[in-house]
């Protein structure tokens, strides 16, 4: 992993092309933000992922947290699976940045955009910055947002300029973590 970071839809389109391919192995994702994934693949499916700690579909709905990382593809034999839905499933929810949630045995999203849950931690992130301004800033950005690092991106330019974007968006990936 030498490469510089990259947006993770960057590193979900590689995945995608792997998924295309039908290759067999292990993708390693290493997070601008310090956390370790895996996605292990059997002929071009997806049979595992991991993500901060979590696994299967927990390590999924933690994914969209990330805004960026290298990654590394390592073909080879795979011992790792759990359940997961299917893997157009997968993709789509890690392209959207959106999470999937059971409903009658099959995944529905849970909404365009960002979920509320999402909007109230950048809110309060902001706040802890920016006071009570925030709740009129995240009323102006976040419901036009597609995706999570939108929202942050958004955000981020709000923010006074003593305020380092990193410390920022680590402590929403913490909170939303």
């Amino acid at each position: 992993m030498t490469q510089d970071y990259m947006p993770f839809s960057e590193i979900v389109a590689a995945l995608k092309k792997l998924c295309v391919q039908r290759v067999t192995g292990t993708l390693f994702v290493a997070t601008k933000a310090n956390r370790s994934a895996q996605v292990v693949l059997e002929r071009g499916e997806i049979v595992f992922l991991y993500f901060f700690n979590k696994r299967g579909e927990e390590a999924l709905d933690l994914m969209s947290t990330i805004l960026a990382g290298r990654y590394r593809f390592q073909e080879g034999p795979v011992s790792r699976r759990s359940a997961l839905p299917s893997t157009d499933a997968i993709l789509q929810s890690l392209s959207s940045g959106q999470k999937f949630v059971h409903q009658a045995g099959e995944l529905q999203s849970i909404g365009p955009g960002l979920t509320e849950e999402q909007k109230n931690i950048l809110e309060t992130c902001l706040a802890g910055y920016i006071g009570p301004m925030a709740g009129i800033i995240c009323e102006d950005h976040l419901g036009a947002a597609v995706d999570l690092e939108a929202a942050i991106d958004a955000l981020v330019a709000e923010l006074p300029a003593s305020v380092p974007a990193e410390k920022f968006r680590a402590m929403v990936v913490q909170k939303l973590a």
